[in-house]
């Protein structure tokens, strides 16, 4: 159990994961600093007013005289529409390098940061082969290359300022106020639209919110554990359908499914230019997360019927 409290910094704090790390932090007794870039009344704790107005993509300068014991580095960009690699690296790898260049005269002992699954790869064509703690890095796309360099840039800094780190690399994350695919996902089975999927038997890991923010706090805010980077996941994977039925079932709302073999799709999107999309989600990516569980406390608490609960349940229409 946590006794001491930490004075904490949070970039990324209006998102999804952000505002629930908050939360918990806050319930725990730790002075809690939001570095967001737009002031947004997006907390749930209205009294919540530690917001610190920043663009990591520029150059920052703290307007409060702060001292920090933690950071926790959950900004980033995730999805770019054009697919361009400069901004990917302009978020991910130049707005880390800010922060950091403003942490130094912070005395920190810790620096967390939420990477991706994307260092690793897209994923494997058959269920036999998982990313492990062993797995090398394989990033296939400019998000995944731009979380391995911001990685590197990490761990250099670390080193060389004597500062530990521990870096998360989780799949998709699934929760309440989740946006993005599911967000769309959930508005489409609302609304009866019929969902295409690939015929294939591939299974996915996901990460439920809640236990990837457990993760954060018990891992982060432990000492003890220091200087390693931990592929987290649910405990079990789950095949596209399969996720598709529990999210309608939980809704209460009849699954309209249209099963394409990969081949066809390939043909339909082929035009577009979208081809080899179709491999990307028909691909297994299975991540066996036991090294995470020898090392620390962390297990799942809250399993995927419980979390997809809170995520239907707390969904913006």
């Amino acid at each position: 159990m946590i006794k001491k409290k930490y004075n904490i910094l949070i970039s990324g704090a209006s998102g999804f994961i952000g505002m629930m790390l908050i939360e918990k932090l806050l319930s725990k007794g730790h002075n809690v600093y939001g570095l967001v870039r737009k002031n947004i009344n997006c907390f749930n704790n209205k009294s919540y007013t530690n917001i610190l107005l920043e663009d990591i993509t520029k150059k920052i300068n703290f307007s409060k005289n702060i001292n920090i014991d933690y950071f926790y580095h959950l900004a980033a960009k995730t999805h770019d529409k054009t697919n361009n690699k400069d901004e990917y690296y302009r978020v991910n790898v130049e707005g880390l390098k800010n922060i950091l260049t403003c942490l130094i005269k912070l005395k920190i002992n810790k620096i967390i940061m939420l990477s991706s699954i994307k260092v690793n790869g897209e994923g494997f064509l058959n269920n036999d082969k998982v990313y492990s703690h062993n797995s090398k890095e394989n990033p296939l796309d400019f998000y995944g290359k731009s979380k391995l360099e911001a990685e590197i840039l990490l761990k250099k800094f670390c080193k060389t300022n004597k500062i530990n780190f521990i870096i998360f690399r989780p799949p998709l994350v699934y929760g309440a106020g989740v946006k993005g695919n599911l967000s769309s996902l959930m508005h489409f089975i609302d609304k009866n639209i019929p969902m295409p999927i690939v015929r294939t038997k591939n299974l996915r890991s996901l990460v439920s919110l809640t236990n990837l923010v457990d993760a954060l706090i018990i891992i982060g805010l432990d000492n003890q554990i220091t200087n390693k980077t931990y592929l987290i996941a649910d405990d079990k994977p789950i095949s596209v359908e399969e996720l598709y039925k529990k999210i309608a079932s939980s809704m209460n709302k009849k699954l309209f499914l249209i099963i394409l073999p990969s081949k066809l799709l390939k043909i339909l999107l082929w035009p577009i230019g979208k081809a080899k999309l179709v491999d990307k989600i028909s691909s297994s990516l299975i991540i066996d997360n036991t090294e995470i569980k020898k090392d620390t406390n962390w297990k799942n608490k809250l399993s995927l019927s419980e979390e997809l609960k809170n995520m239907i349940d707390n969904r913006k229409t």
